[in-house]
């Protein structure tokens, strides 16, 4: 064990040296190649200029604020506030902070900063037990030390704390309730751009570079950050030349969009392959007949896989298969494919005690009672509602009659996340979302995390506890496989259907960066962004 954590240790202080040569790069920049401003358009609906919105702490993450560490461009974890770290038993982490970062207020960041960011979130925040609930301690013997204790080992903690935005202790320790806090002071952050203000009736926020960051200042003076109600506006604003890039977190643009772009010469597109899923159907398996994994299987049957891939993607999307996670996922296996079967459906179904009594062409559950599943999805996404409906009429086809529940965005956090009283599910996931828990999507599937399919099988959870605690490369690939054979075959969740990341840009800027969780609005796009 000790041989291990010295060669972590020996990788880590090449990051912190590439980390430190990075930095010195961004002041190579040409005053003469800088951009005065950015425009950036997206549809993600922010509501208050507080890091507990939902999408502007999203924003505050890649613009604003800064963690222990960061995703670079090839999703692997570098430094960020904290120059090296180390670990001997995956369960106490030692990370070592910058001497020279601050908050824009001026005041220095300290350790003492991120200990009140963890036991603050956990006091204020219900969810952050979900992904930080693990955190047994949090010590700073000095000033740039910080230390965590672990309830258990954990081989994947770097994904998890790389979504924690450090917030200063200075401003927080008398607010009381953060969600209700919109003061300007409540996003002061420490990282390469400074909140500058929020005007609600234009929906424009504005951001100023840092002239004080620590890692240089970024190449871009000012972004903007503009609000359309809905892609079909955003998309005509790019090309008209308003905005300089449309952005989704998470996601890309609609196929449909593309023919429209391609004889714009100032446009350039890209197109990424995703490390999310686009739409899964997720089961809530601690309630029946959704615990029954022959019930899931039926269902499964059901849907044209080949039909939504080419009307939600149109040959931009991957085919999916019963092992769930995505192909670029590291050790992913071949699992069976997910393919529809009518017949076998129906005689699945038939089985288990669905079937049609009264003759209406609909299947009653063995008690006689009506089955007519509710189906979750987010009104707020036109392509998941289209989905949604979809998926009624391969259900009816089967003789199922789900009903659709639409919910904003809001209310389906507060579903899946909190209350758990969905049946059938429909949402997307994310690149941190299939890395977070142990990784393999094991934080949305294991009731102990998000675990928006509930499962507490100890089978199951006996797997993401070796994950944990495993370091060996061959012990983890095997483990790997062992959970997507676990998927296929009990199926909690399984994808609808995902399509690659398609994402145009202001081809007048070279320098764009992707980068797998923030997508091309990135750390690198801020600091190597020019005129072309």
């Amino acid at each position: 064990m000790k041989r291990t954590s010295e060669l972590l240790t020996i990788g880590l202080i090449l990051l912190c040296l590439i980390g430190t040569v990075w930095a010195a790069k961004t002041e190579e920049i040409d005053s003469g190649d800088r951009i005065a401003k950015l425009v950036i358009g997206t549809i993600n609906q922010i509501n208050d200029a507080n890091p507990w919105d939902y999408y502007f702490g999203v924003y505050s993450m890649i613009l604003s604020h800064q963690g222990l560490v960061r995703f670079n461009k090839d999703g692997d974890l570098v430094t960020d506030l904290a120059t090296s770290w180390e670990t001997e038993d995956l369960q106490t982490w030692t990370f070592h902070l910058r001497d020279n970062a601050t908050w824009h207020d001026g005041q220095p960041v300290t350790a003492h900063d991120f200990k009140f960011t963890i036991e603050y979130d956990l006091e204020k925040d219900p969810l952050s037990k979900s992904y930080i609930g693990m955190i047994k301690s949090v010590e700073t013997p000095d000033n740039k030390t910080v230390i965590i204790e672990l309830e258990k080992p954990d081989y994947n903690f770097l994904n998890t704390i790389a979504v924690v935005k450090t917030i200063p202790e200075h401003i927080f320790k008398s607010v009381d309730d953060p969600k209700k806090f919109n003061e300007n002071e409540a996003a002061i952050g420490c990282g390469p751009y400074k909140f500058v203000g929020f005007d609600r009736d234009a929906g424009i926020i504005t951001y100023k570079a840092n002239e004080n960051y620590w890692g240089g200042r970024p190449a871009i003076d000012t972004i903007e950050l503009r609000m359309f109600k809905n892609p079909d506006a955003l998309m005509l604003a790019f090309q008209k030349g308003e905005i300089d890039l449309p952005y989704y977190y998470s996601k890309g643009i609609s196929y449909y969009y593309v023919p429209k772009l391609l004889d714009k010469k100032d446009i350039g597109i890209e197109v990424y392959p995703e490390r999310g899923i686009t739409n899964v159907l997720w089961f809530n398996t601690a309630k029946a007949p959704f615990d029954n994994k022959n019930l899931r299987q039926a269902l499964s049957y059901s849907v044209n896989y080949d039909e939504m891939r080419n009307m939600f993607t149109a040959g931009y999307g991957t085919a999916p298969c019963a092992g769930w996670v995505p192909n670029s996922t590291l050790y992913c296996i071949d699992t069976k494919s997910l393919t529809q079967d009518i017949n076998k459906s129906k005689s699945m179904l038939d089985s288990l005690g669905f079937k049609d009594v009264n003759g209406d062409g609909l299947r009653e559950m063995s008690d006689k009672s009506e089955f007519q599943p509710k189906l979750l999805t987010r009104s707020d996404l036109p392509d998941s509602v289209r989905a949604a409906e979809m998926l009624k009429k391969y259900f009816a086809d089967v003789g199922i009659n789900i009903e659709i529940d639409l919910a904003d965005k809001s209310t389906h956090g507060e579903i899946m996340d909190e209350k758990k009283t969905h049946e059938i599910s429909m949402a997307g996931t994310t690149f941190w979302g299939m890395t977070m828990g142990e990784g393999y999507g094991s934080g949305y599937t294991d009731t102990r995390n998000y675990g928006w399919s509930m499962v507490s099988d100890p089978k199951y959870q006996s797997l993401v506890d070796d994950l944990g605690m495993t370091q060996d490369k061959d012990k983890r690939k095997d483990l790997a496989a062992e959970m997507q054979n676990y998927y296929a075959e009990e199926m909690p969740q399984f994808t609808v259907y995902s399509m690659n990341i398609i994402q145009p840009y202001n081809a007048r800027y070279a320098g764009w960066e992707y980068n797998p969780l923030h997508g091309i609005l990135s750390y690198g796009t801020l600091f190597n962004l020019h005129k072309a």
